[in-house]
């Protein structure tokens, strides 16, 4: 449906598109997955025709330009107006609609969506996962034949997501998708294939299988491993303590964990930190299995010379025994000049809700 070619595009001196080639077929589904600053958002931009690239070429198959609609991370739903009058206003304005057809298109559009009853409602009487869909509402109302969609999923509680992720999976049926992501499970899921972006050019693509589990390039197995696992980095003992609950709070929420599994996590980290120095800083890894809950939590220090999970020499007696209740494994080892903590923590009370 759409080939791309040598696709470049800069701004001042900084390149953010730098040769990019592919292709969309009809009723493909691709997600666009790379570190921030790799051109994902501005490629989707070029698709839809927000930004002009500088050299390369985006041509249409068919010969002539199919209907594309556009998400964005933000929604970009107008405040002073409600869910119908956002749905109807482009339509009526630019396909010539009547209004009476247009709202009759609308509301079904958001039965579609699952937000029937929210036609009178104005944006800011709606949930962040209820505005995202009336958003994508709001796009289909142009019969797009192609989907762009910039992070859908950001920001989405578990229950949002999954609302949505309902909303796409029709979609991906019934039309072409273009969608940025971060969430490796929906790109999983949804995607026909995966293009890795990296520095402004295609670094590796394939299916989600190939690209997902058995990565080829290394820029792509460091980008999934920071993707997949929680890393952290402690430079001192005062170190943001309350920045580090939240990311593990929010680590935890990506895989729909309750809030009695952060506060597990939470406390094995507490007792943790209290048998180990942290004068010369210290490095996090908090993994989660892929197929299974249980998770996993690495701590690289500096070696003093002294195990920390040794009754004779902890600092704390008191946090490692309740750590030895909290976790299923606790080992250390030495590689170089660093003391490696591996924990598996209790499988039983992650699972709780």
């Amino acid at each position: 449906m759409i080939e791309v070619r040598n696709l470049c595009k800069a701004y001042k001196d900084r390149k953010v598109l730098n040769g990019i080639s592919c292709t969309i077929a009809e009723r493909e589904s691709i997600c666009l997955i790379g570190p921030t600053g790799c051109g994902k958002s501005t490629l989707l931009r070029c698709l839809a025709g927000l930004e002009l690239p500088d050299s390369g070429s985006i041509t249409w198959r068919s010969g002539d330009q199919p209907r594309i609609g556009m998400v964005f991370q933000r929604f970009n739903l107008f405040p002073h107006l409600n869910v119908l009058h956002n749905l109807t206003l482009a339509p009526i304005n630019l396909l010539g609609m009547s209004r009476q057809e247009a709202e009759e298109a609308a509301l079904r559009q958001l039965e579609g969506v699952g937000l029937g009853s929210k036609a009178k409602f104005f944006p800011h009487e709606l949930s962040i996962g209820q505005q995202q869909r009336v958003a994508i509402a709001r796009s289909l109302m142009m019969k797009p034949q192609i989907l762009l969609l910039d992070e859908p999923l950001s920001a989405l509680d578990p229950i949002a997501t999954g609302e949505v992720m309902d909303v796409l999976r029709k979609l991906k049926k019934e039309i072409s998708l273009v969608m940025i992501t971060h969430q490796l499970t929906a790109a999983a899921e949804l995607a026909d294939r995966i293009l890795f972006l990296d520095e402004g050019r295609i670094g590796e693509q394939g299916t989600p299988d190939e690209v997902l589990t058995n990565p080829v390039q290394p820029a792509t197995k460091r980008f999934l491993s920071h993707l997949k696992n929680l890393h952290y980095e402690i430079a001192s003992p005062q170190f943001d303590r309350p920045e580090l609950n939240a990311r593990i709070e929010q680590y935890c929420n990506r895989f729909g964990l309750g809030g009695q599994a952060f506060r597990f996590v939470q406390l094995a980290l507490e007792e943790t930190l209290n048998l180990i120095p942290l004068e010369k800083g210290a490095q996090l890894v908090l993994s989660k299995a892929a197929e299974e809950v249980r998770m996993t939590l690495e701590i690289r220090i500096h070696d003093t010379g002294t195990p920390c999970f040794e009754e004779s020499t902890c600092r704390d007696e008191l946090s490692l025994s309740l750590l030895q209740g909290l976790c299923d494994v606790l080992e250390e080892r030495i590689e170089a000049q660093e003391r490696v903590l591996h924990l598996e923590l209790n499988q039983e009370r992650l699972l709780l809700r």
